[in-house]
């Protein structure tokens, strides 16, 4: 009996037909989605523009956006690819969808001389499965991502093999770790910035460290619990970026043409340079990681309603992302030039906006009650923020930890509240340590970038490829709702997994040269 494999957007699990199911709407993914890319990295990006210059740095800055925008399309097609696979194989063995597990997908694109490698059975001929998984002339529409959820782990062990999944989650550690210990040092430096404890109360600590502690006696907690941020707290959230971003360009374009100081005592800009190759390894990896949420494009679609609409969503952030950049860090730059923050919204511990009394230790007094709001929210909402962001983070991190160590048997101890924990405390701990260590913003967001090149770039690229291979050999239409003629090519492909390994030759070699030249001169 021949069985047709559908793709329309409203089948169930079980592959039956039902109505759309409810989600969140376009603008709520968007806010999800703006939350996650706009977390800290956007701070660094005025220093970076100061680094490479303005017009090098927009340049570098819209490459970047582009680029991750076709390849946040590799995620989209290679998922819709992979339900198209599963959904072959429960119709060709007439079971439910959602009994089958990911290692039935692993057979499935584990070809071996034309043949597919049955799930419990006998071998069948190419052409047996061609007739099985092929739909009828004019009958199929276009792959869709739908309920299953596929992440990208799994995606690897798919199509990259046991190594190429291997090397994604250690990447990917990398890189989450690099995004955790960048919160606690966000969080520490504004707050020591903000309450100086050691002027407060006239003791000698180093607030940092004090901050730091502070911050890990919330989110390591917080950290091994489950936690689920309600869709009001992240649109509110998202608010909240919007309006920072008004705020910090604004308050800047005003002390450009104002005739007295806003900013402590500086009442003219200090200008930057337009082009500078030298300081382009420094901008690349933190517009990497001011854009990068490849990596959590599974969980973001899964609860949107209208899934044929997740590219335009997605792509709709990486032009707010591209706009709001592109301000903060060419009108910021410009402003404050070489006496920039490597976090930015740090400048703003200065903001008086003409009122108020400098004392003589330097600090601004009797400010009006709105310049003290703006400087205080651009100043301390990022760390507040993060404080959202790091147990959602690491507690991604620790579950990925818990699937690496144990593998196809992690359902047996994913209820282990004990060993849960413990991996959650491994994701979350170091982090923080380093933290104490390494407190600098732009040395961390430099070093996690470079890792931010492979999730980005890299790894969907070659999924891209490899899934339209597998659909190909099972006698699948590898098209999907969401490619995109020449971009989704295997050629196109190639190209965007070879810039992302030359990104990371090149920033680790050059990042390697600069701490090697300040080593040489001490």
């Amino acid at each position: 009996q021949q069985v047709t494999v559908m793709s329309s957007p409203n089948v169930s699990q079980s592959g039956s037909t039902s109505k759309p199911s409810e989600g969140f709407t376009p603008f709520v993914a968007m806010c999800f989605t703006v939350n996650y890319i706009m977390g800290t990295g956007f701070l660094t990006l005025p220093w970076a523009f100061n680094s490479a210059g303005i017009v090098l740095s927009l340049i570098t800055l819209g490459c970047v956006c582009l680029i991750s925008d076709v390849s946040k399309d590799y995620i989209l097609e290679t998922m819709s690819r992979a339900d198209a696979l599963f959904r072959a194989r429960s119709r060709s063995e007439g079971r439910n969808l959602a009994s089958l597990s990911i290692h039935s997908a692993v057979d499935l694109v584990k070809l071996e001389t034309g043949k597919i490698k049955s799930y419990g059975s006998t071998a069948a001929s190419s052409d047996e499965t061609a007739g099985l998984l092929t739909p009828p002339s004019g009958a199929s529409s276009p792959h869709l991502v739908r309920s299953r959820k596929f992440e990208v782990v799994e995606l690897c062990s798919m199509f990259l093999g046991d190594k190429g999944s291997s090397t994604y989650i250690f990447t990917l550690g990398l890189y989450m770790y690099g995004t955790l210990w960048a919160y606690t040092s966000v969080f520490a430096n504004a707050c020591s910035y903000a309450l100086p404890l050691s002027k407060i109360f006239g003791v000698g600590v180093d607030d940092y460290l004090v901050y730091v502690a502070v911050f890990a006696s919330v989110v390591v907690p917080l950290t091994c619990m489950e936690l689920k941020e309600q869709v009001a707290v992240q649109v509110f959230l998202s608010l909240c970026r919007f309006l920072m971003v008004i705020v910090m360009v604004g308050s800047v374009s005003y002390a450009m043409h104002a005739t007295t100081a806003q900013f402590d005592d500086q009442t003219s800009c200090h200008g930057s340079s337009l082009v500078n190759f030298s300081g382009l390894y420094k901008m690349l990896p933190i517009a990497v990681y001011a854009n990068i949420f490849h990596h959590s494009i599974p969980g973001l679609s899964s609860p949107v309603a209208d899934k044929s609409k997740l590219s335009m969503i997605f792509g709709s952030t990486f032009a707010f992302g591209m706009i709001a950049y592109g301000l903060i860090g060419g009108v910021v730059a410009w402003y404050f030039g070489d006496s920039i923050d490597q976090s930015a919204n740090l400048n703003w511990v200065g903001y008086h906006a003409g009122t108020g009394a400098q004392t003589p230790e330097g600090n601004w007094t009797h400010k009006s009650w709105l310049t003290a709001a703006i400087a205080y929210f651009v100043v301390v909402f990022p760390a507040t923020d993060v404080v959202s962001a790091f147990p959602l983070n690491g507690i991604t991190l620790g579950n990925s930890l818990m699937g690496m160590w144990f593998g196809p048997d992690i359902r047996d101890y994913e209820n282990d509240v004990n060993i849960v924990r413990y991996f959650r405390l491994m994701a979350a701990v170091p982090s923080i340590i380093g933290a104490c260590f390494v407190r600098d913003l732009g040395f961390i967001t430099a070093y996690t970038g470079i890792t931010g090149f492979a999730i980005a770039f890299t790894f969907p690229a070659l999924l891209n490829v490899n899934s339209k291979r597998a659909c190909n050999r099972a006698g699948i239409d590898s098209a999907t709702a969401y490619t995109k003629s020449f971009v989704s090519s295997d050629l196109f492909s190639y190209v965007v997994a070879i810039f992302g390994g030359i990104l990371i030759v090149f920033v680790f070699g050059s990042l390697i040269y600069e701490e090697t030249m300040k080593l040489s001169t001490k």
